[in-house]
């Protein structure tokens, strides 16, 4: 008969203590703590640089995406947008796995003021970005993000058709650095 074993009470009461002696907001902890040693305060930042990935990726603090900076505007098909961020962090610049296409409610999220971080949401342009969300009632057709002059706009596009690409990670931020 195999026996399983049961956590030891101190292994319980360290990660207690460690609660206790790392308090942090609830925005904070909603996202997972970031970081432990940095010059600025995390309180009224919306986005903040993540320096895990060299300050080309922030973490919204509003919704717990971890976004990049890098953006490609030079239009390419949905399947090469896909590629291009699954193969992101594959012995690139972030060496992680994870990175992936939005769903148009996480690209259309990340509009509005930066707050201190370095958005290409904030530049605004005519590029439209690929979106892994289908749209209704078209067969192969795709969400598409543009963030044009003071609005944002969706479309839909064949996965045919070519779009820009940006890049989010699939997993929530969590960790102590």
């Amino acid at each position: 008969m195999r026996r399983i074993a049961k956590p030891a009470a101190s292994a319980a009461l360290v990660v207690g203590l460690l609660m206790i002696a790392s308090p942090a907001s609830s925005e904070d902890e909603a996202c997972g703590v970031v970081h432990q040693q940095r010059r600025e305060p995390l309180d009224g930042q919306r986005f903040w640089p993540l320096a895990e990935h060299g300050g080309r990726a922030v973490l919204d603090k509003k919704t717990c995406l971890v976004a990049s900076t890098d953006i490609w505007t030079e239009p390419v098909t949905l399947s090469e947008a896909m590629a291009r961020c699954a193969t992101l962090g594959q012995g690139g610049p972030y060496g992680e796995m994870g990175w992936q296409l939005p769903t148009m409610a996480e690209l259309t999220s990340l509009d509005g003021e930066s707050q201190g971080a370095d958005l290409p949401s904030t530049k605004r342009s005519e590029t439209r970005f690929w979106t892994i969300t289908e749209w209704p009632g078209a067969d192969n057709s795709y969400a598409t993000v543009m963030f044009s002059g003071r609005t944002t706009i969706v479309t839909s596009a064949p996965a045919s058709e070519t779009a820009g690409v940006w890049c989010v990670q699939g997993l929530r931020a969590t960790g102590l650095k």
